[in-house]
């Protein structure tokens, strides 16, 4: 499950759940990828929890906890 969001640029965000390293169940991340401008890095951040947890913040969480997570995540290098 993917959801998007528009950050303050008005660029169009989605924003999904990702797994820890193959074989490990935690941590678990959320990945943010411009949709509307592919030359932005994608950004990622660790959340507690395992994939469920971060698929259900996903789902879950208002748009304002969304952007303050985009906010402090590190560019995917």
């Amino acid at each position: 499950m993917s959801r998007g969001i528009l950050d303050s640029d008005l660029r169009q965000w989605e924003v999904f759940a990702s797994a820890g390293p193959y074989g490990f169940v935690a941590p678990a991340h959320l990945v943010f990828r411009c949709l509307s401008d592919r030359d932005q890095p994608s950004r990622i951040i660790e959340i507690e929890g395992d994939k469920s947890d971060a698929e259900a913040l996903v789902e879950q969480a208002p748009i304002a906890e969304l952007d303050d997570l985009m906010q402090r995540a590190r560019p995917l290098s």
